[in-house]
């Protein structure tokens, strides 16, 4: 049960999965009452959907290839090629090459249909709905919903969100939100980091009013998968969530990979349009060059007394140490 429970959390769109108002044409079929359909949405069991690609599709930070079944709130991130994701009952999405969304799957238990839930961070998505079905779908911070059998194309470009509907009807929610800020601490819009070095990286999320903003999700998104990763261990990907602590800092990691290269990193305050873009330029390790953890150890055997020799060998291999002790003479 706790899969569910964490749902509503990671998409930041909880009205959709408690109680929200959705305009007539969304999911009153043929009804003529103007009175807005009340939504009491039950979170889908099991998995939601099928995705399918030609190409490397990374879902949840882990590359899959062919097909795989998806659960609710997982992040799906399709690399160079395109993918699409089958959801039962619901229609089909495709996420351009280079697009990343999540999505969840409910029950309208008043409307007597199915509702998808698409929160998309990057690129674009193709939405094409079955009769039966609506859809809320939401882009740095705007809110759409669709009619039932809608299809429709949402796209995010340099910061904006863009709509192209094809059939049916999408409405665009005009809800006041908070506004916020988010800007990088310590850290300038270019970030310098060696291949294979680990750096911590820290997002600082205010109000209109310069107050920090706690216990808000942070979405960070590396544009070059290829150029490293966020967290550490099992956890490693491309793109993280993190909650910002009492003084609205959102704290990760970010872990080069082995080569030169560079990447854009994107960090967004989910579900809003507050957002900060800056690069990561990656150099290429010092040849023969030493470890923090050899340079201490060195340091430590000539402060007792100790002779020491390094013996170099390639970059990419151990670098043995020698520590010889001390010539005494009488």
């Amino acid at each position: 049960m706790m899969r569910f429970k964490m749902l509503a959390t990671s998409l930041s769109i909880t009205f959709a999965l408690i109680a929200s108002l959705i305009p007539e044409a969304a999911l009153a079929g043929d009804a003529k009452d103007d009175r807005p359909i009340k939504l009491h949405a039950t979170a889908m069991e099991g998995p939601i959907g099928k995705v399918a690609s030609f190409g490397e599709v990374v879902v949840d930070g882990r590359a899959i290839y062919g097909e795989r079944s998806i659960w609710g709130g997982q992040m799906v991130q399709a690399k160079a090629a395109s993918a699409r994701i089958r959801f039962d009952s619901i229609g089909e999405v495709t996420l351009a090459g280079g697009a990343m969304a999540r999505f969840a799957a409910v029950r309208n238990e008043e409307a007597s249909g199915k509702v998808l839930i698409a929160q998309l961070v990057a690129g674009d998505i193709a939405v094409r709905l079955n009769d039966g079905a609506g859809a809320y779908a939401e882009a740095r911070g705007s809110v759409f919903t669709a009619s039932r059998g809608a299809e429709f194309r949402l796209r995010i470009r340099e910061g904006e969100v863009l709509l192209d509907k094809t059939e049916g009807e999408v409405v665009e929610q005009q809800d006041q939100q908070r506004k916020y800020i988010i800007r990088p601490v310590g850290l300038g819009a270019n970030i310098s980091v060696r291949a294979r070095e680990t750096r911590q990286i820290q997002m600082r999320v205010t109000d209109e009013n310069d107050n920090p903003v706690p216990d808000i999700p942070v979405i960070f998104l590396l544009g070059n998968p290829g150029a490293g990763s966020f967290g550490s261990g099992a956890a490693a990907a491309s793109s993280v969530t993190v909650t910002t602590n009492a003084q609205g800092i959102a704290t990760t990691s970010f872990t080069a990979g082995p080569g030169a290269g560079s990447s854009s990193m994107t960090a967004t305050v989910s579900g809003t349009n507050a957002s900060w873009t800056g690069s990561i330029g990656i150099s290429a390790a010092a040849a023969g060059g030493l470890s923090a953890t050899t340079i201490a150890i060195i340091a430590a055997a000539a402060a007792a007394g100790a002779t020491v020799a390094v013996v170099a060998t390639k970059s990419d291999e151990p670098r043995p140490i020698t520590v010889s002790p001390p010539v005494v003479r009488p």
